[in-house]
């Protein structure tokens, strides 16, 4: 499994989408616990996403996420929609800024994988399916309220501030938080060679701070 691992990853880094889509069958199959197959999956739907599959991608990324225990609804009513943002609101309403920036490191190891897992899926959500988008964001933001930060929760905060600061909600102050919040995790948890830096820095300067700044 692990030279199939090694493959699956310089694929995905060459861009050999398709090679890299046959590679995984049959280690997805038979692979002999779930475990194994998750780092084959973390390169195929990084693969999925960057060729335009991105239904593909996000099927594949439900299915990973309910088998570690994090279940996203498949039909977004306005009702469900309403639903989320109370919860995400909840979570946040008695958090400061230092005190977001305060909590403990995620340390469970299920947690930490399904942040990468819906952290894929907020690209391939953005413009097929922006409701999905919004509930992947609220999921990320409440996973890190509950069992603490990691370098994807800069990318939930920076999204969810964008969202803070779009039409029809407006709010400006509580954004430029969330944007602030966004900025400190990524300077104390992110590496100068994270891949998230430029979407990270794309949101907080382009869809937060211009209504601040």
């Amino acid at each position: 499994m692990l030279h199939i691992v090694i493959a699956s990853e310089a694929l995905c880094a060459l861009g050999e989408f398709t090679k890299l889509t046959a590679l995984a069958e049959n280690p997805l199959i038979f692979a002999r616990c779930f475990q194994d197959k998750l780092n084959i999956y973390n390169n195929l739907v990084r693969a999925l996403s960057s060729s335009g599959k991105n239904e593909e991608c996000i099927d594949t990324c439900v299915s990973v996420l309910s088998q570690l225990g994090e279940f996203l609804p498949t039909q977004i009513t306005p009702n469900i929609l309403q639903e989320e943002v109370a919860e995400v609101r909840r979570a946040l309403i008695a958090q400061t800024r230092q005190e977001l920036l305060s909590l403990p490191v995620m340390a469970e190891s299920k947690k930490l994988t399904a942040m990468r897992f819906l952290n894929h899926m907020l690209i391939a959500t953005y413009s097929c399916n922006p409701p999905l988008n919004l509930i992947v964001v609220f999921r990320m933001v409440r996973m890190t309220v509950d069992f603490g930060v990691c370098d994807i929760s800069a990318i939930a905060f920076a999204c969810y501030g964008a969202w803070l600061a779009s039409s029809p909600n407006d709010e400006y102050e509580g954004a430029f938080t969330m944007g602030r919040v966004a900025s400190d995790l990524m300077k104390k948890l992110c590496s100068e060679e994270a891949e998230i830096l430029p979407r990270i820095y794309l949101l907080i300067y382009g869809m937060i701070n211009i209504y601040k700044e």
